[in-house]
């Protein structure tokens, strides 16, 4: 009994944690990124880096362009304004 109640108060502890701005962070880095609120999904974020053909630097700029612009959004916004700038830009 004394370990069904260790397990479950573990579990809880976990679960609250995560839906801090913290764990949220956590989890993006544990490759949880599609279930936490807010996250730009997987698939947003691997188009948007081969879209900069790899390049973080200009994957994070991209996103902080948006982010200056639409503070009020949240980071799966800012990818999808991102991603569709590139749609739609000329190709050079």
């Amino acid at each position: 009994m004394t370990a069904l109640t260790l397990a479950l108060a573990l579990v809880g502890t976990i679960a609250v944690f995560l839906t801090t701005k913290r764990g949220g962070e956590v989890a993006k880095q544990l490759g949880l990124r599609d279930r936490v609120a807010g996250a730009a999904k997987s698939d947003d974020v691997a188009y948007l880096l081969s879209a900069c053909d790899g390049d973080q630097a200009e994957l994070k700029r991209r996103i902080e362009f948006e982010r200056e612009r639409f503070p009020e959004l949240t980071e799966a916004e800012h990818y999808r304004r991102a991603i569709r700038r590139v749609m739609t830009s000329p190709s050079t």
